[in-house]
């Protein structure tokens, strides 16, 4: 298949310089509006971050220039702890990115002329199967017969498919026989209807006897391995030039990833054109760089999503990850704010349990009073008593209030009934009713994410410290106004 290429050879000869690393010159028509660590941006990158989080309808709250600009500084100083940190060198990381950033140049690099080629190709094989022959649009009504039937069953079944096609003589509707008496039940609901078809899609007696009959017409009971077949013509007609069946079967390709193997064709193109002085990646590289200095959207989407990597990697080691593993500063933060976790009504703090029997659940409730901090407390009980067959059932650690357990309610607030259980019967529970939360672990979700905000507080004002920022008062005040 001829190749054809839109890219000129002198594109992919430059200095292939990473993006990220690119200063964007501050123009008189793109004035810097601020400087992070040395490193500038210009008005549209900010307006891009700005208006974006400001039309999410309900996903952030809508702020000024003036707040955003603290929430967009915060945001780009952990970027850089994230740089400094060598995260971008990752190879987690550059596998994700470079995923990400294929999947937007792939747009650029669609080829037209292989997609029609493939088109045409899969046209003309169809023209080559087709022979001269018609298309054709038939209904059928079938009657099932074994692949092992004897003589006597075959005739039985032909005996059926005899008497329908009697009543077809007769004046009968094919739809509604079809529907009725077809084993084809999927083809049934349509009355019979299949899809179009051409030589070598049907067995070859289904597809002879289908090929006699005029549109209007019906045949006599078929044999074929499937069984009786009575087929009925409905349409049919020559298959129709390529120029008019062309957007059909490109949407078809479409919709089987035909743009992304043509992308994908191209680029291999390319990187053999280049006789081993290119790689994959390059390739791309120098497809981007062609593009993003006239497409801003493209050039903040993809350093968006950059960005947005390596904040969440650096935000999971310094925030997420030491404040889920921190039990004694989660404690002692719990203990320091007492006043801030407060119920409006009591709620059930402990375990439930279900058991075989009210024998079994003493035993087992014994079992988990002595061993409640034990992590592999589940471990024990199935040792104990689930080796065989499951005879005891126990939940994780509960914080309920009223009204959102069932069981809970039956067991421990005395309302309601018990939901029934065959396997587990009997039912119980350890642990108490609290007024008050008295560990960080009765509200360990609202204290880790309080604990997490400190902790990004604290890292933030380290950051502050440490990278040198710059405002440009003026330039932020054209924010969305020039």
């Amino acid at each position: 298949m001829k190749y054809i290429s839109s890219i000129s050879k002198n594109v992919f000869c430059g200095v292939l310089s990473l993006f990220f690393a690119l200063n964007v010159s501050a123009q008189s028509d793109d004035p810097i509006v601020l400087t992070i660590n040395g490193k500038d941006v210009p008005r549209s990158e900010f307006e891009y971050a700005f208006n974006k989080n400001g039309s999410v309808e309900d996903a952030v709250e809508k702020k000024s220039v003036d707040e955003y600009v603290e929430m967009f500084v915060n945001y780009r100083l952990k970027v850089e702890a994230a740089l400094d940190a060598h995260m971008d060198t990752l190879s987690s990381f550059k596998k994700e990115f470079l995923t990400y950033r294929d999947m937007q140049l792939t747009p650029y690099m669609v080829d037209e002329f292989f997609i029609d080629s493939v088109a045409h190709s899969l046209y003309d094989d169809a023209v080559k199967r087709l022979d001269g022959k018609d298309l054709l649009r038939p209904r059928h009504i079938v009657f099932s017969l074994a692949s092992d039937a004897t003589e006597e069953q075959r005739q039985a079944v032909f005996a059926r498919a005899d008497s329908v096609y009697n009543m077809l003589k007769a004046g009968g509707d094919f739809a509604r026989l079809a529907h009725e008496y077809s084993d084809d039940k999927m083809s049934a609901a349509t009355g019979g209807l299949l899809p179009w078809i051409g030589p070598g899609s049907m067995p070859q007696s289904f597809e002879d006897a289908a090929y006699q009959l005029k549109a209007g017409e019906y045949s006599a009971p078929v044999l074929t391995k499937f069984g009786y077949h009575i087929i009925k013509m409905d349409e049919r007609k020559q298959f129709e030039p390529y120029d008019k069946l062309r957007d059909q079967i490109i949407k078809n390709l479409k919709q089987q990833g035909i743009e992304e193997a043509s992308a994908e064709y191209r680029i291999q193109k390319l990187v053999g054109q280049s006789h081993g002085k290119l790689t994959r990646e390059e390739v791309l590289d120098s497809v981007r760089d062609a593009h993003i200095a006239d497409d801003a959207n493209l050039r903040y989407l993809i350093k968006e999503y950059y960005d947005g990597l390596l904040f969440f990697e650096v935000s999971k080691q310094n925030v997420f990850d030491p404040a889920s593993a921190d039990d004694k500063n989660l404690d002692a933060y719990f203990k320091a704010n007492k006043s801030k976790y407060v119920w409006a009504e009591p709620r059930f703090v402990g375990r439930v349990l279900r058991a075989k029997n009210d024998k079994v659940l003493k035993e087992a409730k014994k079992v988990v009073k002595a061993n409640l901090d034990n992590d592999d407390l589940k471990s024990l009980l199935k040792e104990k008593f689930n080796k065989d067959s499951i005879t005891v059932q126990l939940s994780d650690r509960l914080v309920v209030e009223k009204g959102k357990s069932k069981l809970v309610d039956a067991l421990v607030f005395k309302e309601g009934k018990l939901p029934e259980s065959k396997m587990c019967p009997a039912a119980g529970y350890v642990g108490k009713k609290q007024k008050k939360p008295l560990s960080y672990m009765d509200v360990r979700a609202e204290v880790l994410s309080d604990y997490q905000d400190l902790l990004e507080q604290q890292w933030v004002e380290g950051l502050r410290k440490k990278y040198v920022v710059v405002k440009h008062e003026d330039a932020l005040r054209t924010v969305n106004a020039h």
